[in-house]
């Protein structure tokens, strides 16, 4: 049974509700997810751009770093614009989703590269202080997107909400990681037999458009599940939704 009422979740429940989230919509989120995926995996297979790893040029690794960049960042705006409404409201519209967040997707970009040096950054000196900036930094994506915040007040922003649940937003991202790597290796090990990098770009392209949207929603449940906990979200909710009495005042 469905049970997505906004209100606190443990990490093992954030997960599930994404699931319910993504069951409702399906299509919503592998329409935003294929559109940015398959163009790009087309552009690389006609190019030849990743076909052989060990004959890399340096100019097709940039081109793949700044391709995935712009892919990652439309997927990842989209799909939390498209989990927000669908968690909220129960419907969403891929088109409309798409176009509010081309508008965004500079500002999305640029913030992900500042969460991105700065996890890199700790983690180059020590493994667990790479932990608190992940976790301090995780709703950087929806605060830009949700919340329409440029990219210093984004990151300030999602501290805000990371303050004393940050070991929360590590177990839910720790759950994230573990289904990643079983779905890795269970989809990569047959495909690596093959020896076969067009059929490797095809399947992990494939797998990315069904598996992303999951992971998305579940960051975008995240940061309302921050929200409920710190500000009240919940309640906000149920306030907003609550008609005033007729003829209350006299």
């Amino acid at each position: 049974m469905s049970d997505l009422a906004p209100r606190p979740r443990t990490a093992t429940e954030l997960v599930d509700a994404a699931f319910q989230v993504y069951r409702r919509d399906p299509m919503q989120f592998l329409l935003v997810t294929a559109v940015a995926y398959v163009p790009w995996m087309v552009l690389r297979l006609l190019l030849g751009i990743s076909m052989d790893p060990n004959r890399m040029s340096m100019t097709s690794a940039a081109v793949i770093s700044v391709g995935s960049l712009l892919a990652y960042g439309l997927v990842s705006g989209a799909v939390t614009r498209v989990a927000h409404e669908v968690y909220l409201s129960g419907t969403a519209d891929a088109t409309t989703a798409l176009r509010d967040i081309i508008v965004r997707l500079p500002v999305l970009i640029i913030a992900t590269l500042a969460k991105v040096f700065v996890i890199v950054g700790a983690a180059l000196f020590l493994i667990l202080p790479a932990l608190y900036p992940l976790a301090a930094y995780f709703a950087v994506a929806q605060t830009v997107i949700l919340e329409r915040r440029g990219v210093v007040d984004a990151m300030r922003r999602s501290s805000q909400l990371s303050r004393d649940l940050k070991g929360h937003i590590l177990k839910t991202i720790l759950l994230l990681f573990i289904i990643n790597v079983a779905v890795s290796i269970g989809t990569g090990l047959p495909v690596a037999m093959a020896n076969n990098h067009v059929l490797d770009e095809v399947v992990s392209t494939t797998v990315a458009i069904l598996v992303y949207p999951l992971f998305g929603i579940t960051e975008t449940l995240l940061y309302y599940d921050a929200r409920i906990r710190k500000e009240g979200f919940d309640v906000e909710l149920l306030a907003a939704a609550t008609p005033s009495p007729a003829g209350a005042s006299l």
